[in-house]
């Protein structure tokens, strides 16, 4: 078995089960609210603007939450390896 074909069977499996792949969560929620947890503890809300092959994510309308710190931006970009979980708008 080559690598394509057992590529083919895990994406196979995987949408088997229900799930969804990363890609199309991130762009069915295109212009929506989300909130992000990243590595070092921040907790961050915002519209989810747009993403990059890498799963790099822009934000907009930011609010950023460290500890009882509330700090609210613009704009930002959010790189891939810095998210652990993305969910429903639910932190701050």
């Amino acid at each position: 078995m080559d690598d394509r074909e057992e590529n083919f069977e895990q994406d196979e499996e995987y949408q088997s089960a229900g799930a969804e792949k990363p890609f199309d969560i991130v762009h069915n929620n295109i212009g929506g609210i989300v909130s992000l947890v990243l590595k070092d503890g921040r907790k961050i809300d915002g519209t989810l603007a747009g993403y990059d092959l890498e799963l790099n994510l822009v934000m907009e309308n930011v609010k950023i939450l460290r500890g009882e710190n509330v700090k609210e931006m613009g704009l930002i970009i959010v790189r891939r390896n810095n998210i652990l979980a993305i969910g429903d708008h639910v932190l701050t």
